[in-house]
């Protein structure tokens, strides 16, 4: 048998090699889309709300008092916290029909690799949890001291349009959905990717009981938040 000199062998190698890489095909992962999405942290994002609320004054048979306002939310900076995680502090600017704009409070947020939290009136909450899923339930009050809360995820990743704007994906965010004789309690939060909440409902209040007046209501307060435009 005829000995192959070393130029055959290099040859034979990289025919060899071409087969070799010409009979596999090559694997596309494509990224697990966990939702972060939901929960901008980007400085200079913005969102600003029509508010409409309603308080029920339980001293004058449920006297209905009516407010509507425009909060604008802006993630001004970002900062390391306490324990050395990327936060953002949001500046909230109210704007009334007779008062200049001005600004209301701050708050400030956290996202991590398991969920988002944001800081309202002192308050820690856990907004989302991740991954994102209609089977997620989690207590969005396990930071604070208001008492367990069990929230749960509903709609997850549909499109929905309001208030004149389109989104591709959006999620709703069940926080507390309890109605009896004498009382409502009714909270929810829609959020759209890359862009955050764009609408809050907080239904408070307490009822007459008689369910000859199921309407009835006698005192606690009634509040929404509509977007009207976002931007960065």
């Amino acid at each position: 048998m005829p000995r192959l000199n070393k130029a055959t062998y290099i040859v034979t190698f990289i025919f060899m090699l071409f087969i070799a890489l010409g009979s596999c095909k090559r694997e596309i992962v494509t990224p697990i889309d966990v939702g972060y999405g939901y929960f901008p942290t980007n400085v200079g994002h913005w969102v600003l709300y029509n508010v409409d609320s309603t308080y029920y004054d339980s001293f004058y048979n449920g006297k209905a008092t009516r407010y509507h306002y425009q909060i604008k939310e802006l993630i001004q900076s970002t900062f390391l916290d306490l324990s050395n995680r990327p936060t953002q502090r949001i500046e909230r600017y109210e704007t009334l029909d007779t008062i200049p704009t001005f600004l209301k409070n701050v708050w400030v947020s956290n996202l991590t690799s398991t969920d988002a939290e944001k800081v309202e009136e002192n308050e820690r909450y856990i907004k989302l949890i991740f991954p994102v899923t209609s089977t997620q339930s989690w207590n969005g009050n396990a930071y604070n001291t208001l008492g367990e809360m069990d929230y749960q995820y509903g709609n997850v990743n549909v499109p929905y349009a309001l208030n004149g704007l389109s989104f591709d994906s959006t999620l709703n965010v069940i926080q507390d959905n309890d109605s009896n004789l004498v009382s409502v309690q009714n909270e929810s939060e829609m959020y759209a990717k890359h862009v955050g909440l764009i609408y809050k409902r907080f239904r408070n209040v307490g009822k007459f009981p008689s369910m000859q007046y199921p309407d009835s209501v006698i005192g606690g307060v009634d509040y929404s938040y509509t977007i009207v435009a976002f931007g960065n």
